[in-house]
């Protein structure tokens, strides 16, 4: 999947502090890239996560904000990209985009991606992080609500196939 990740591999500390992690010696996190979401997208990928990624090329290159984007990667390979985007002081939107070899690696990913997220938020002091999680997708919903995110509302027609969103969001 990916070379780049090779590249500039930064391991972020917290992974020492995950408990019953399997596999956590060869999963790492490091900085995010543009090129790890452009990877992602173009790498086998759930039909519902192409729906909803299928536009965020677009933007990858702004969701690299030092100490608010990472990536998940495995023995050289991409597993997910996941962070905030600033929106203004103390908020933010949560993205996460994941590759195909997320399920093999489910809990492993969510354990690291939960206390990575937790200490973003605190580190850069943000009191709302919303997000937008298709409704027609259980799973994610479910994800998103293991993070902490509270379900708001629903966005009618947001997604870029005219699907509706729940606006979710986590407050500090």
């Amino acid at each position: 999947f990916c070379l780049c990740a090779a590249r500039s591999a930064i391991t972020i500390n917290c992974i020492s502090n995950i408990p019953k992690a399997t596999n956590i010696r060869s999963m790492r996190l490091i900085n995010y890239k543009a090129e790890h979401l452009d990877e992602l997208l173009a790498g086998d990928m759930d039909n519902l996560a192409r729906k909803s990624f299928g536009v965020a090329g677009d933007f990858a290159q702004s969701l690299d904000v030092p100490g608010m984007a990472f990536t998940a990667v495995e023995n050289g390979h991409l597993i997910a990209s996941s962070g905030v985007q600033p929106l203004w002081k103390g908020v933010g939107e949560g993205w996460f985009v994941a590759s195909s070899k997320m399920p093999q690696k489910k809990l492993t990913i969510i354990r690291m991606i939960k206390d990575n997220f937790d200490n973003m938020i605190q580190d850069n002091s943000l009191v709302r992080v919303q997000a937008g999680v298709r409704s027609d997708w259980p799973t994610a919903k479910r994800f998103a609500e293991f993070l902490g995110f509270e379900h708001e509302g629903i966005m009618r027609k947001y997604g870029p196939d005219g699907q509706d969103y729940y606006r979710m969001a986590r407050i500090k």
